[in-house]
């Protein structure tokens, strides 16, 4: 039972190691046509490596539409923004009635994770990794 403790150690200790060495895109862009905003091409300026226990990637981005009594605009950015964060609750937020502001957040935790217009895929991952954790600590507690 011993051999199989550590071993529960040693992969949360990998995994550990590779949340502290996170990495993630981070830039402010205001523009559709900003290179922050679009992140098919080699951006590796925009790279930054996350210190301190800001160690989730997250992607902002603000929106807005238009409406009137027949028809509404298509979702037009306003601003998007890519960095390394502590807290991180994904969602959006909406407000207005004729003209609607969207202030969505994604959250991910895998090293350049948030390069699309948003992070959503990592959130799976970081529920997985909790799960993990604490199946881990549960075991560990019952072998003591």
């Amino acid at each position: 039972m011993r051999a199989a403790h550590c071993k529960h150690h040693a992969l949360s200790g990998a995994t550990l190691a590779a949340i502290a060495n996170t990495r993630c895109y981070k830039c402010l862009a205001e523009v559709p046509e900003d290179k922050c905003a679009d992140l098919r091409h080699n951006n590796s300026a925009l790279i930054s490596k996350c210190h301190n226990d800001r160690r989730m990637c997250m992607v902002k981005r603000f929106s807005y539409t238009t409406s009137t009594e027949n028809s509404t605009t298509a979702l037009k950015m306003w601003a998007l923004e890519r960095n390394c964060t502590k807290h991180c609750e994904p969602g959006c937020i909406i407000i207005g009635e004729r003209t609607k502001l969207y202030a969505c957040t994604s959250c991910c935790t895998t090293s350049l994770c948030n390069y699309g217009s948003s992070a959503s895929r990592g959130t799976l991952q970081l529920k997985l990794l909790s799960i993990t954790l604490l199946i881990i600590t549960t075991l560990t507690r019952l072998t003591l």
